[in-house]
């Protein structure tokens, strides 16, 4: 059913007249239309807003809306309003919208956007924008953004579906200008970039915290200060990281910020990675909040400064050092600017006899020297000014009590407050003088002591003239001292050893340093080895003035030098020829010589082990305790190492040498290194740890036999007996051993006894047989038969010693 307009005011107006509102019993009546045609109208003037519908009991009582008119809201909307019906056509814009588009109500409304000047304002957003307001005549809404003007402008865009006054369906588009606030955000994305690559790449460390100190961001810069990566810092307080003693200023610092103060700098100490602490320094800013006032974050940039707070530590001990010095100092030190003294030490002011500071401090540096020297005072003080480096100057210095003294004063540049100053010490050279005085009169003995010495003496000035020549130099070159005193020293030494001395007293006149070398010279026809010593003489100017030589006759010294040297190429020869290795290691126990035995005794040469420590080459299971003999030695500060060691052969197998080594001590009582004499023992080992083996083999027979076994001397101490002696004769071995074995035998068979002992010795019998009774420990007598054989001497023959077995006999065979 098509609604008509007239009806649709007709319902309008009595509406309008009726403002409590009517029911639609009563709205039928007066309109003359029936009850489901009232229904529709009454429906579609609720769905466009332009009628309302209450309920009194089962009644419904229908009025017009108290709403403002939907033009008269958009027309003072600040966004761009547009309102398009079903077929796209514009029935409504408000002013901000026809500005924009540039147009007028007249030739906007009632075209279809596609004839409008939407399709250029809008350009290529365009076909967008009626994309989307078609959406919304079909019922989809729609909230994006809408860029025009190639990019210039960006507006945040609604389009929503309407339905109008007369229950037309249509569409609402809105648009708002963002572009500013567009603006902003690329501006803050930037300037949040910036801050980004900045802290990212700066050497300082930047952090973000919230008002409880909880870090928020921080650079990778704390990385290379504290060592934590920044994963490590951020989440956690601040306060975690901060030296126990700082942590309450810490908290003071920031209670400090307020929105009147919201900056400032602190130092402080915090927690490196490693559980040391550094020095930081960190400049903090708060951020408020305009309204409430109160903290929303905190910027800061910290630094290291360690290393700045180890040197002002350093430059203040330093200074307090320096003050004490100069306090405590026996010279007098003063400081003055401007020509006026600012600074006296104590010893200053006892020099000088003032009573108090104020006696002297501000007055001119001038009024303590004699006027006679104001000038000369005023050329050094210039001098000091610039930073040369004055001589030492003579003068006498005024004391306020009127006396006079003597100083020796120099002066050098300082700083105070920014401004150069200088810095003079003052020293009482009364004694000094006297002294001096004292010398210049033994100046003439000691020149007849160098007249008498039997060295060549002799003063060259700068010009190579000689100014003094001793006698022994007058005999030593034949010339008068007349023909030597005055002349050049060139003239009377041409040729290459003339040379070779200018070279020398060049390096002294330039350097100011003595000069030593030894060089030959003909004498007599013959040459002549002499040692020279060249010393500087200074003036009272600071400069080597002339220089002092001395040369001493060292050919007898040279002679035996070489006698020497031979002696070494002997004992070098003998080194190389002994079979036994002889060596040399520095303080670090490394070779520095090995002789060529090494090569037989352990393959290798001595190049191989030169540089190398001895311990390198020993056997790992016994070098530790190699090692800890030297080390006790050299603990206990012996001078003789005796030691055994074991040696792994280059072939691999094991070399046994006996050494014994002496310390090489230095003058003043340290130890330089080692020398020492090894020799190969590993067969002679061999033969001993063989030879052992025996011995225990034949302890062992013996102490398991039933037979006694024992060892006697010629004498006829036993030295061993087998515990069978217990068996047989009630003893125990140790009450036997170290007594006469004679002591226990029969008196009747004591001489035949002694006499086959005596054969043993005269006829070099090695074997013999006899029986003889012995005293058994509880009084008897035991028969026992005794098998005797002679031990010798290797080189003389001689019984040593004699190995005998016994066993009881009974009464079996007695004669």
């Amino acid at each position: 059913m098509t609604l008509k307009k007239e009806i649709t005011e007709q319902i309008k107006d009595l509406l309008r007249q009726n403002p409590n509102g009517l029911s639609i019993t009563a709205i039928v009546r007066q309109i003359r239309i029936n009850r489901n045609t009232a229904g529709r109208y009454l429906e579609n003037l609720m769905v466009s807003g332009q009628v309302e519908m209450r309920h009194f009991g089962m009644a419904k009582i229908y009025r017009l809306a108290q709403r403002v008119p939907l033009s008269a809201m958009l027309s003072i909307s600040s966004e761009l309003i547009m309102l398009l019906d079903n077929s796209r056509r514009v029935i409504y814009a408000n002013e901000p919208m026809l500005a924009f588009l540039g147009t007028t109500q007249k030739d906007l409304y009632g075209r279809n956007i596609e004839f409008t000047p939407c399709v250029t304002v809008f350009d290529a957003a365009f076909d967008l924008l009626k994309k989307k307001a078609q959406g919304g005549i079909n019922g989809r809404e729609w909230t994006g953004e809408l860029s025009v003007q190639n990019g210039s402008r960006v507006f945040a865009c609604r389009i929503a579906p309407a339905v109008f006054e007369e229950g037309q369906r249509g569409v609402s588009v809105l648009l708002e200008d963002i572009t500013e606030r567009r603006q902003a955000e690329e501006t803050i994305r930037n300037s949040e970039l910036h801050f980004r690559l900045l802290a990212e790449n700066t050497f300082d460390v930047i952090s973000r915290h919230n008002p409880e100190g909880v870090c928020l961001y921080v650079s990778p810069a704390i990385t290379m200060i504290s060592g934590f990566e920044p994963r490590e810092i951020i989440g956690h307080e601040g306060s975690e990281f901060v030296h126990p003693d700082d942590a309450r200023r810490m908290e003071l610092y920031y209670g400090a910020l307020t929105p009147d103060n919201p900056s400032g700098k602190v130092t402080y100490r915090c927690r490196h990675k490693e559980g040391k602490y550094i020095w930081v320094e960190s400049s903090f800013r708060a951020i408020f909040d305009d309204k409430t006032g109160q903290t929303t974050e905190i910027y800061g940039v910290t630094r290291d400064i360690t290393e700045r707070i180890l040197a002002e530590e350093a430059l203040r001990e330093s200074e307090d050092r320096y003050r004490k010095l100069v306090e405590i100092s026996p010279d007098a030190i003063l400081l003055h600017q401007n020509g006026r003294i600012v600074y006296m030490n104590p010893a200053a002011f006892r020099m000088i006899r003032a009573s108090h500071p104020e006696d002297i401090i501000g007055k001119s540096v001038f009024d303590i020297f004699h006027p006679d020297f104001h000038e000369v005072i005023q050329f050094y003080i210039e001098r000091d000014l610039r930073g040369d480096r004055t001589p030492p100057l003579e003068l006498p210095l005024m004391r306020l009590d009127g006396t006079h003294v003597l100083v020796e004063g120099r002066g050098v540049r300082t700083m105070i407050a920014g401004s150069p100053a200088v810095q003079v010490t003052l020293r009482d050279i009364t004694e000094r003088k006297k002294g001096e005085d004292a010398l210049r009169k033994s100046e003439e003995r000691y020149r007849s002591l160098a007249e008498a010495s039997c060295d060549l003496i002799y003063v060259i000035d700068r010009n190579d003239v000689v100014e003094y020549a001793n006698s022994h130099a007058s005999t030593l070159l034949g010339k008068g001292l007349d023909q030597i005193i005055g002349k050049t020293r060139a003239s009377l030494f041409p040729g290459e050893i003339g040379r070779r001395q200018a070279k020398r007293l060049y390096e002294v006149f330039a350097t100011g340093r003595p000069v030593r070398s030894e060089g030959a010279m003909p004498v007599d026809g013959s040459m002549h080895w002499f040692d020279h010593i060249l010393l500087p003489i200074w003036d009272s100017m600071g400069k080597v003035s002339s220089v002092l030589g001395i040369s001493r006759d060292i050919t007898d010294r040279k002679k035996s030098e070489e006698t020497l040297r031979e002696s070494e190429e002997r004992f070098r020869d003998l080194v190389t020829a002994t079979s036994d290795i002889i060596w040399e290691a520095d303080r670090d126990a490394r070779f520095v010589y090995i002789s060529p035995a090494i090569e037989d005794i352990l393959g290798y040469s001595p190049d191989e082990l030169i540089g190398h420590s001895p311990f390198d080459f020993l056997d790992p299971a016994t070098r530790e305790v190699t090692r800890g003999v030297f080390d006790a030695a050299a603990t206990r500060r012996e001078s003789f190492i005796r030691y055994d060691s074991r040696w792994v052969h280059k072939d691999g197998r094991i070399v046994i040498l006996e050494g014994r080594a002496r310390p090489i001590i230095r003058e003043d009582g340290s130890v330089a290194g080692l020398r020492g004499i090894d020799r190969d023992i590993t067969d002679r080992i061999r033969f001993e740890e063989t030879l052992r083996v025996q011995e225990e083999e034949f302890r062992m027979l013996a102490e398991n036999s039933v037979d006694i076994i024992s060892r006697i001397q010629p004498d006829g101490t036993c030295i061993y007996v087998s515990p069978a002696v217990r068996a047989c004769l009630g003893y125990n071995p140790d009450e036997v051993t170290g007594r006469s074995g004679f002591e226990y035998l029969h008196p009747d068979d004591l001489p035949h006894v002694m006499e086959m002992i005596r054969n043993f010795e005269a006829n070099g019998t090695e074997t013999g047989t006899d029986r003889f009774r012995m005293r058994h420990k509880n009084g008897s007598f035991v028969w026992l038969e005794a098998t005797i054989r002679a031990v010798r001497e290797d080189d003389t023959g001689h019984v040593k010693e004699f190995t005998m077995v016994s066993r009881p006999v009974g009464t079996r065979g007695v004669p």
